[in-house]
């Protein structure tokens, strides 16, 4: 829903997303699907990706117990204390991503910021999401035949909020035309 809502604000954004995937049509048939090598060729739209999920981040934080006492900054953090480590502000944080509320997909076109130990929008170390290249296929397929297919315009209901997560309350109507 956010990457909808974010390329129907940006169209600047959805106009290079449109030519990467009309690119793509161009080489197939209209009955043609698509195939591995036209999703591995979606780096604008896995871009786009990335960069949603920056801005509306789907999990804050996360739960974690202590196995032994820990001290952090000087405070003990007895063994058995349950701590949530709020992960959601690293998103929005300038020295990691300029203009940090600024939806730019182009930040993700250089690969490298991917593997950076402060991205955790998938998860971090061993606790990566195993889904995580599952999803983002998922969510590339249906950009593909959604920006190729139709148009949409909003129709009301589009009001954000944006703490504790980003989120539309009154869902996104939207209304699809053929394109």
């Amino acid at each position: 829903m956010m990457a909808v809502k974010y390329l129907h604000d940006h169209p600047r954004v959805l106009e290079e997303l449109r030519k990467e995937h009309l690119a793509i049509r161009e080489r197939k048939r209209p009955e043609d699907p698509i195939d591995w090598n036209d999703y591995k060729s979606m780096r604008f739209t896995r871009a786009v990706i990335f960069e949603t999920s920056r801005l509306a981040t789907i999990v804050n934080g996360v739960l974690r117990k202590t196995t032994q006492d820990m001290e952090l900054n000087g405070f003990v953090i007895p063994q058995g204390w349950r701590i949530y480590v709020y992960t959601r502000e690293i998103n929005y944080d300038p020295c990691l991503y300029p203009d940090p509320l600024t939806f730019n997909p182009w930040r993700w076109m250089d690969k490298s910021l991917e593997t950076q130990n402060y991205l955790l929008i998938f998860g971090g170390g061993t606790r990566q999401c195993p889904g995580k290249e599952l999803g983002i296929a998922e969510i590339s397929t249906f950009l593909h035949y959604f920006v190729t297919r139709y148009r949409w315009e909003e129709v009301g209901g589009d009001k954000l909020m944006k703490f504790p997560r980003v989120e539309a309350p009154n869902g996104l109507h939207l209304r699809v035309s053929n394109y």
